[in-house]
C-alpha cells in the first residue's frame, strides 16, 4: 500500500499573496466593467441629415401660439428657436459634457440635468452653470419644400462668446 502526505499547510506568506493577487484581480475587474461601456461607439440615429421642418410661416405661427416655446425635432437632436430677429436651430447637446439639454417649460429656459447648466429661451446663450459656451447652431436654410436643417454635427455654428449675435441668424422673421 502506498502512502501519500496529506498537503503542506499553507503559511502565512502564501495565503497573504493569494488574498493580494485575488483583491487585485476582483478590483481590476470592477474597473474594466465599468470602463468597457463607455469605449462603445454609439451611432446617433438622425444626425448628418437635412431635416424638412416645414414652411416658415408654420413655424412663425407654431412660435406665435406657444409664446415662443422651443420646438423639438427628436429626429435630428435639435431645437428650432425663435431668437431674436430670426429662427435657429439650436444642437441639443450641452457644451460642457455633452448631455441632451431638454427645454424646460416651468423655467421658460433650456436646463442640462447633468450639472445644472441653463441656457436662453431665445438666444441659447448660458444663464447658469459650468457649461463654458452656448449652445451650438445647426445652419438653416429656405427651400421651396420649407425651412430645412443641416444636422451634420461637424459643421455647426460655434459661438466661442457668451453673447448673442445676431449675424448668425440664417432666417430673418420678415416675409420670405
Amino acid at each position: 500500500m502506498i502512502r501519500t502526505r496529506p498537503p503542506a499547510p499553507i503559511d502565512r506568506r502564501q495565503l497573504l499573496r493569494v488574498g493580494f493577487f485575488g483583491a487585485l484581480s476582483l478590483a481590476g475587474a470592477e474597473i474594466l466593467g465599468s470602463v468597457v461601456p463607455f469605449m462603445q461607439v454609439r451611432k446617433i440615429v438622425g444626425l448628418g441629415v437635412p431635416v424638412n421642418v416645414g414652411p416658415k410661416s408654420q413655424v412663425l405661427s407654431a412660435f406665435r401660439e406657444t409664446n415662443d416655446a422651443p420646438i423639438l425635432f427628436r429626429q435630428g437632436h435639435f431645437f428650432l428657436i425663435h431668437a431674436p430677429g430670426g429662427i435657429v436651430a439650436a444642437y441639443r447637446k450641452c457644451t460642457h459634457l455633452g448631455c441632451a439639454v431638454p427645454w424646460s417649460a416651468p423655467e421658460d429656459r433650456f436646463h442640462c440635468p447633468c450639472h445644472q447648466s441653463q441656457y436662453d429661451k431665445h438666444t441659447a446663450v448660458v444663464l447658469y452653470g459650468p457649461a463654458p459656451k452656448p449652445l451650438q447652431l445647426f445652419h438653416i436654410s429656405e427651400t421651396e419644400a420649407g425651412l430645412v436643417v443641416d444636422t451634420n454635427p461637424l459643421n455647426v455654428i460655434d459661438r466661442p462668446n457668451n453673447r448673442w449675435d445676431p449675424s448668425v441668424i440664417e432666417i430673418a422673421d420678415g416675409a420670405g
